[in-house]
């Protein structure tokens, strides 16, 4: 039996002689296609590892994975699942900022962004959890907050990017690295922020330009949600730069346990960078594009490419390991909310 209603004037006309109709066809239910993007984001990761791979020693990789320290490895999992907590802090304060009528759990806050990462971290693209954290949040926002919750999830991606360049941004000017335009890499990162920001800004003013946009934009526009507090969109900002700086020292502890010789402030530039490659819509988890540029960048540090190979591919399994975490956790069913107090 077919689960696609007939159209209603179909079915009037069957009720008007009380015979049901025979000869309208039964719609088959769609077939899904063969997933030929899913396989092709697959086949390039594969290849950009294979590549990788190719233009270094795979048995000094080999070795170097074994020398990581297992506390390094141990202390970039326990980093990389407190970064979430404080992520989900900020996705809070946010729903506070656009004034969300009913604000989720932190606890559920939370569930929802270790699902989201479960799903940015395996699959191609890197935005697949973020989808996933807005249909599931939008009862922050009433019945009808779908764009709403969408909206400051997406400004919450785009605060994250903001405090990533911010960091580079910083620290290159401060710290340069050796053999790397420093004012090349701070004019990108800072070149970043403005078009994050005119984004954020977008969304913010979105309302106020529907009368003047075409009405498919407009339609669009009058949901987008407005800044209803300042200061916790400013919170926000702040733990963006907390953030950031968790997920450098997520890396840099490995790569230290590999390179003593490396600082903080070192991998406060090249870490950064390298995990922007999980946007790589291509790749899953950044992987080939990440470990490319820790060679790249930590090469001129005296970091060995096999070193800078393995850490990278380390980074990404500690990432893994805290992903499958979300993994297993189930969608809450009915959220906490609470009322947003003014």
């Amino acid at each position: 039996m077919s689960n696609t209603s007939p159209p209603s004037s179909l079915s009037s006309s069957s009720e008007s002689d009380g015979t049901p109709s025979t000869d309208t066809p039964t719609k088959p239910p769609a077939k899904r296609g063969f997933p030929w993007m899913l396989v092709l984001r697959i086949g390039t990761t594969l290849g950009a590892l294979a590549f990788v791979l190719s233009r270094v020693d795979v048995n000094a990789v080999g070795s170097a994975l074994v020398r990581v320290s297992p506390l390094a490895f141990l202390v970039a999992c326990i980093s990389t699942a407190l970064n979430l907590v404080v992520g989900s802090v900020r996705w809070r304060i946010l729903l506070r900022a656009y004034g969300a009528p009913h604000l989720p759990s932190l606890g559920t806050l939370a569930r929802l962004n270790y699902i989201g990462f479960f799903y940015n971290t395996c699959l191609p693209g890197g935005v697949g959890g973020d989808v996933v954290r807005g249909v599931a949040s939008q009862e922050a926002f009433g019945e009808s907050g779908g764009m709403g919750a969408g909206a400051v999830v997406l400004v919450d991606r785009v605060l994250g990017l903001v405090g990533l360049l911010l960091v580079v941004a910083i620290t290159a000017t401060l710290f340069p690295l050796p053999g790397a335009e420093s004012a090349h890499v701070t004019a990108i990162a800072l070149g970043g922020v403005t078009v994050s920001a005119l984004a954020v800004a977008a969304i913010a003013v979105g309302r106020s330009l529907a009368p003047k946009l075409p009405i498919r934009l407009a339609v669009f526009a009058k949901r987008l949600p407005r800044i209803v507090h300042w200061g916790p969109f400013g919170v926000a900002i702040l733990l963006s730069l907390v953030t950031q700086t968790g997920v450098a020292w997520t890396g840099h502890v490995i790569v230290q346990s590999l390179a003593p010789t490396i600082t903080l402030m070192n991998s406060l530039v090249v870490v950064p960078l390298a995990m922007a490659t999980t946007f790589l819509p291509f790749l899953v988890g950044g992987t080939g594009a990440r470990e490319a540029v820790f060679a790249q960048l930590y090469g001129p540090l005296g970091v060995p490419q096999a070193d800078a190979t393995a850490a990278g591919l380390l980074i990404w399994f500690s990432q893994i390991s805290v992903a499958l975490i979300g993994g297993v956790l189930p969608l809450p069913k009915k959220r906490s909310v609470e009322p947003t107090k003014a």
